[in-house]
């Protein structure tokens, strides 16, 4: 026999009572069963205290008309009109028999009505010194009473006796524990019905995120074009998981796709310098060449071999960017840098230099000449035999680099793009410009890391601006 489990299946292996719907449904009883339990003993001591009100009326009533009936005179107390005591209440045992009970100071009874003569004595339980009019419960063999106490005062406000005046509380008390077993029976059913109740509506509930799931579960690296569709408000939670889970996918489909751009330019880059090498060596190995054909193909090698070495270090620092590795922190004179090294490397060009003296980055140098040299390097590349400007300065807490060309420029349309690795415009495909497209990407993965940002804009009339911001230290 198979293993019975304790949830529910249907017969295509979902799970009919998962563990998230059993939580909601075990949370929901619980809550109704506290909220059940609070209600009913509310709504039972709201009924008794309502039954309690009827009865200390009446009571009150009554023990008005019985004062009506007497006359107090010194510490005396007569009857005066016997109309009230003779009434059936007070002379027979029933559900709404009176039971009268006048005791003086002393607690000697003086005058009782007759009914008492066929029950059992009802005690006095009250202060003789209180002065207030009250309402008590008390248990008298199997009977439970109300009784109201008042304390009675003769012309000169004397207190001379208590009024004692008792009746059932036995249907009170009826009607009470016929509630309390009328719920204790109605319970089971209540928990049934919110048990299923509560399994519907958490299905009902939940199933808009069971065809989120079953969406998800269908997109994969080959089926990157579906989406979540489910018709709600974005800022319902659920509306929040579709478009959570949507732009996730997004950018999952971005970064395959780049990933995809990416492995093809690689190894179309790594394959152009090593399809160079491969002919060389076996151009070299065809025939015996001389000293000069040796070293004109070595150089070729070596060439060659420095174009695999750019692309494999470049390759290396971004990684390193993008997993997390910080560059090396040291303290470097950012525009000396610019006068002893880009100046030196570039001075063959028309690069025209405005540099603030003294500004120090926290950061690798290395890496940092290596972003400076690129950008330059490309903005000389497509300058059309314009001059290039680089500017030094600062802006609040920021030195401002800024590389100027007036070449053929940049598409809105590319401006993102170039960051992007091996990326190459169609512009420069067309003109023919030699180049790996990893430049700009190593450009502004350096730049990040040293907690700068890079932006192209456009140099009107023409050519390109590529601004580099990053935070400087100032040495006081």
């Amino acid at each position: 026999m198979e293993k019975v489990t304790s949830s529910l299946q249907i017969s295509n292996n979902k799970i009919f009572l998962t563990p998230t719907v059993r939580r909601f449904t075990t949370w929901n009883v619980l809550f109704f069963l506290i909220l059940l339990f609070a209600i009913n003993v509310m709504f039972i001591f709201i009924a008794v205290f309502i039954l309690h009100s009827g009865i200390d009326k009446q009571l009150n009533h009554e023990i008005e008309k019985i004062i009506a009936t007497l006359e107090i005179q010194g510490r005396e107390i007569k009857i005066i009109d016997y109309s009230e005591l003779n009434e059936p209440d007070f002379n027979s045992i029933s559900d709404a028999s009176l039971f009268l009970q006048i005791y003086n100071v002393d607690n000697q009874i003086l005058i009782s009505s007759n009914n008492l003569n066929e029950y059992q004595p009802i005690p006095l339980e009250f202060d003789i010194n209180s002065h207030d009019f009250t309402f008590r419960d008390m248990n008298v063999g199997e009977d439970r009473l109300r009784i109201g106490y008042i304390p009675l005062y003769n012309e000169v406000g004397d207190q001379i006796a208590i009024l004692q005046l008792a009746t059932f509380e036995n249907e009170l008390l009826s009607i009470r524990n016929r509630m309390i077993v009328f719920n204790l029976f109605l319970l089971p059913v209540l928990i049934i019905i919110v048990v299923i109740v509560s399994i519907i509506i958490a299905k009902k509930s939940f199933k808009p995120v069971g065809t989120i799931i079953e969406t998800a579960e269908n997109i994969s690296a080959k089926n990157l074009n579906a989406r979540i569709e489910y018709e709600t408000k974005p800022g319902d939670e659920l509306g929040r998981l579709r478009d959570t889970l949507n732009g996730l996918f997004d950018r999952i489909k971005s970064y395959i796709n780049q990933l995809s751009q990416f492995t093809d330019h690689a190894s179309h880059q790594m394959m152009n310098p090593l399809t160079a090498v491969k002919t060389e060596l076996e151009y070299i190995l065809r025939n015996e060449r001389t000293n000069n054909e040796y070293k004109e193909a070595l150089n070729k090698l070596l060439i060659q071999t420095d174009q695999m070495i750019k692309i494999v270090r470049t390759l290396l620092i971004i990684s390193k960017h993008e997993k997390g590795e910080k560059d090396s922190q040291q303290l470097f004179n950012v525009s000396k840098l610019i006068e002893d090294k880009i100046q030196t490397e570039f001075e063959k060009f028309d690069v025209q230099y405005s540099i603030d003296e003294e500004i120090y980055l926290s950061g690798d140098s290395e890496n940092f000449l290596i972003a400076l040299y690129n950008v330059i390097d490309n903005a000389l590349k497509y300058s059309d035999g314009e001059i290039v400007k680089l500017e030094l300065t600062t802006k609040g807490k920021s030195a401002v680099i800024s590389i100027s060309d007036f070449g053929i420029g940049i598409p809105d349309s590319d401006k993102e793009k170039i960051f992007h690795r091996f990326y190459r415009t169609e512009r420069s495909e067309t003109l023919g410009m030699k180049g790996f497209g990893l430049g700009l990407s190593l450009v502004q993965s350096i730049i990040e890391t040293a907690g700068g940002r890079i932006f192209i804009s456009d140099n009107l009339p023409r050519g390109t601006v590529v601004t580099i911001e990053i935070p400087f230290v100032k040495l006081t």
